[in-house]
């Protein structure tokens, strides 16, 4: 007759072999070791919400999405913004750079966090720190203090990287490029909204008979501020960090992916080849969202809201055109395998540049407008298919890159 100890051994290797049970009953199929879905539901059913797999990702785009609202907010009415308080085009054009910047180091920063207490604490916190700048956004009067606010609120850019580490933590890698493209495809839908809602907010205040041109863009910024605060309260209201409940616990030295620091990912030259990479795509996307209403505006002559709507259409290409590329890369990994993913990566990206180029040289309206959405399709492909490659560079960091 077996002894007690050795019962108590049994019943612990038992344990050890056996998966754990999840900490509620999902309604996705999940890989029974690690509850990362192996299927998404974007239908309309009671399931395309559900936690944590479905709930999470909603948050994390939408979430995202607020953000490039915020982060962009300045750039549609850059044109009156310009008039008003007498600012050259290379002071808006330092104000931008700066709102890069942030995001930059605020993106480097926001990764190792993450790796530690979650994506909620860390993605709600940068959405309320953001906000706060925003409110203040109408009380700008020269180009230092437009560059001041506009790189306040360049932290929220970083939402980016709590967007694709909360939806990487909830699927697995097969659905790796179509689910990490569509979130952050769908979240980069704010650049294109941010377009639209500031000219909107714009023209609602313009409307009232005691507010001028400058009144109306100086109490243009107070909406996106509070949406802001509105997408924090949801994220910790409403989400999951992850798929196990003991992945982010106090004390948080013990959480599950501690110790893959900064230090490590810098010295995998494929983190940096990737990078390189998804700057030619998404840094050029950057630069769009901030520029075309002020390029349309000067160069064909047009009023401040219908440059507005011109600019929209590259950013609201977001809707599709970057789930397209991670899904083609998807289909090119389960055809060709890694080298699928690589050849329809560097594919994308060369006709992104092809389209560039064609759009530079367009002097009739018509023609730049149509270019400028040939050249989104692409530049938003290109970053869908760089989501599909991130998850295989270094499995256990993948959210620092």
């Amino acid at each position: 007759m077996a002894s007690r100890a050795e019962r108590r051994n049994r019943e612990r290797n038992k344990r050890i072999n056996e998966p754990p049970e999840p900490f509620m009953e999902f309604t996705l199929k999940y890989d029974p070791w690690t509850h990362k879905a192996l299927e998404f539901k974007l239908d309309c059913s009671k399931d395309c919400c559900a936690r944590p797999h479905m709930r999470a990702f909603h948050l994390a785009w939408s979430s995202f999405l607020m953000a490039f609202i915020a982060w962009f907010a300045f750039a549609p009415l850059a044109p009156v913004i310009k008039a008003t308080i007498g600012l050259s085009n290379q002071e808006i054009l330092v104000a931008n750079i700066t709102s890069v910047l942030t995001t930059v180091f605020a993106r480097f920063l926001m990764g190792p966090i993450m790796d530690i207490v979650g994506p909620r604490i860390v993605q709600s916190s940068v959405l309320v720190f953001s906000a706060i700048p925003l409110f203040f956004g109408g009380l700008i009067n020269d180009g230092l203090s437009l560059a001041v606010v506009r790189g306040l609120v360049g932290v929220v850019g970083a939402t980016f990287v709590g967007c694709q580490f909360w939806t990487s933590l909830m699927f697995e890698q097969e659905l790796a490029g179509t689910m990490n493209a569509t979130a952050a495809g769908w979240g980069n839908l704010g650049g294109g909204l941010s377009q639209l809602v500031m000219i909107g907010i714009y023209n609602m205040n313009l409307s009232a008979s005691s507010c001028d041109s400058e009144c109306a863009w100086r109490n243009a910024f107070y909406i996106p501020a509070f949406v802001l605060l509105v997408a924090a309260t949801m994220v910790m209201g409403l989400g999951d960090d992850g798929p196990r409940s003991d992945m982010f616990l106090p004390p948080y030295e013990q959480t599950l992916l501690r110790g893959y620091g900064m230090a490590n990912v810098a010295t995998n030259k494929q983190v940096w080849i990737l990078m390189i990479q998804y700057a030619v795509c998404f840094g050029v996307e950057l630069h769009l969202n901030n520029t075309a209403a002020l390029y349309f505006f000067e160069r064909y002559g047009l009023n401040l809201t219908t440059a507005g709507i011109v600019a929209s259409t590259f950013g609201l290409m977001n809707l599709f055109a970057r789930s397209w590329g991670g899904f083609v890369s998807d289909w090119a990994y389960g055809r060709y395998g890694m080298d699928g993913r690589k050849v329809t990566h560097v594919i994308l990206t060369c006709l992104e540049g092809l389209s560039l180029v064609v759009f530079s040289q367009q002097t009739d309206f018509g023609a730049a407008v149509f270019f400028l959405i040939v050249f989104s399709f692409f530049v938003q492909g290109a970053e869908g298919s760089t989501f599909g490659i991130v998850p295989y560079v270094d499995v256990r960091r993948q959210h620092l890159k």
